[in-house]
């Protein structure tokens, strides 16, 4: 059955048919560095577009008896409609969760010579001022090697002042903080790591 399914062109399209939603899905829960951003919900419209593209057209060149269960009238359009609706309503579930009430990107730091570039994310407390209230709070992000995407490397109940690099370790001053026992904390620009939290 399964050499079956892998030997034959049409069975293979179905299966990469199927696999497509959780990609689409997923892609939209992929953290971009800041300069993507715009970047992202482009790709993944034209994602969209060409399955759908490919969807129709590969059910109509498929024969029914190789139509696995996807394929099947009954099946398939509803199929296509769940797929739509998630892919539209994974955007406003992504906003809710990742940018909160007024969660956004502050400031990139990256230093000469040294590979780690890190991404300041800030909730503040729109529309009042910056630590006005007790819900602020700050995420540093690393850029992960060369790709357009980042990694969370440090969330703090806190805001930071701009950092100072003494050597390879850039020391980030907490300007205000909802846990009173840090001061400072300081990561290590050539590993990406953090090297100190208190």
């Amino acid at each position: 059955m399964y050499k079956q399914i892998f030997a034959n062109p049409q069975y293979l399209k179905q299966i990469i048919l199927l696999s497509c939603l959780p990609a689409l899905v997923g892609m939209w829960f992929v953290q971009m560095i800041p300069t993507w951003e715009i970047v992202q919900p482009i790709a993944i419209l034209i994602f969209f577009i060409l399955t759908i593209v490919f969807a129709f057209r590969w059910r109509s060149q498929t024969a029914p008896s190789q139509r696995i269960k996807l394929f099947r009238p009954f099946i398939f359009f509803p199929f296509l409609a769940i797929f739509a609706i998630s892919v539209l309503v994974s955007p406003l579930l992504y906003f809710l969760l990742t940018f909160r009430i007024d969660y956004g990107y502050v400031a990139t730091y990256q230093f000469q010579g040294l590979p780690t570039a890190l991404y300041i994310y800030e909730t503040s407390c729109f529309p009042d001022s910056r630590g006005a209230c007790d819900v602020y709070a700050t995420d540093i992000k690393r850029r992960v090697g060369i790709l357009p995407v980042m990694t969370n490397l440090l969330s703090c109940p806190c805001l930071f002042n701009k950092p100072i690099l003494q050597g390879d370790i850039a020391t980030f001053p907490i300007e205000a903080s909802r846990d009173k026992v840090k001061v400072a904390v300081s990561i290590d620009m050539k590993y990406g790591t953090v090297k100190v939290a208190d």
